[in-house]
């Protein structure tokens, strides 16, 4: 199986360098910030259980690679609209795209320009973040994939996916509702990025605070009604199970947005909290916690507030 990864950010570094490792057939198509540093040096994973560098192709241009199975694509979600049409020399007849972006909206807009026959619904659980180019650092010991196909049936392209993740040790699991899959991650993702945000903080300062605690619930909770009202099935159950493992996740775990805000970078809360704010209005659900946040952060979205 041959495989692209697209963008050596934590989520992409992780993964390239974990298959690589593990003798599959990856490349990286990166920036060429990335490019110099991997080319030179490899690409470089800290681990909890230690440090591992791979020799792996990396390329600016797509038409280097050439068309893959899969294509994982972890850029941010920002770039991700006009990213989609340069990854068309990654494709062959059976390709699968897979977007593990945060929110909601990656696969839609990939697949606006490649097609649904290509793309999936995709969600990944893993903190990594950029330590350098060429350097990930891996900050929970934990990481997998969900996958599920738009039409909701288990097809031979993702079981082959989750074959040949899953001897490099990184889990695969197949849904039959994308939507629902990606609402999943989304509900608590919203909080997280949003508190830790807010406080420039990981979650244990975020777990330990009954007041921070108090609003990182009422975020959550806007985020389960609006999605309730956009017709997104979220039981009860469900919920509640997602609250309460938000307060037992590893203290040192820091959001990606969480970074970025901290290293002036551009944020993905337009596609979070911001999507939160949108489908209340348009559906007439209250977002006061959601609308805190957005004035906070809204200073920041660009990057370092000038």
């Amino acid at each position: 199986m041959k495989i692209c990864v697209v963008g050596a950010g934590g989520v992409g570094g992780l993964l390239a360098a974990v298959l690589r490792r593990a003798g599959v057939d990856v490349s990286l198509l990166v920036t060429e910030r990335h490019l110099t540093a991997i080319r030179r040096n490899g690409l470089a994973l800290i681990a909890p259980s230690g440090r591992f560098s791979v020799e792996i192709q990396a390329e600016l241009d797509p038409r280097a690679i050439g068309a893959c199975d899969v294509v994982v694509v972890t850029t941010k979600t920002w770039a991700v609209e006009a990213l989609a049409p340069t990854l068309r020399p990654l494709l062959g007849k059976n390709t699968v795209v897979i977007p593990v972006q945060n929110g909601i909206d990656a696969p839609g807009m990939l697949a606006k320009t490649l097609g649904w026959e290509h793309v999936v619904y995709g969600s990944a659980s893993m903190n990594a973040a950029i330590e350098e180019p060429g350097v990930i650092l891996q900050r929970n010991p934990k990481y997998g994939i969900t996958v599920a196909e738009a039409q909701g049936r288990e097809s031979a392209r993702l079981l082959k996916v989750k074959e040949t993740f899953g001897a490099a040790d990184i889990s695969v699991d197949i849904g039959s509702d994308g939507p629902a899959l990606l609402w999943d991650k989304f509900i608590m993702l919203v909080a997280n990025s949003s508190l830790c945000a807010l406080l420039r903080s990981p979650m244990g300062v975020v777990q330990k605070d009954d007041d921070a605690w108090s609003l990182y619930t009422a975020v959550f909770n806007e985020a389960v009604a609006a999605g309730r009202a956009a017709g997104i099935s979220i039981p009860a159950q469900k919920a509640e199970e997602r609250l309460a493992r938000a307060r037992t996740t590893p203290p040192m775990v820091m959001p990606s947005m969480a970074v970025d805000l901290m290293a002036g970078r551009r944020l993905e809360y337009p596609w979070l909290g911001g999507r939160v704010r949108e489908l209340g209005r348009e559906h007439g659900i209250p977002t006061p916690a959601n609308d805190f946040i957005w004035v906070a952060l809204k200073p920041f979205l660009a990057g370092a507030a000038k």
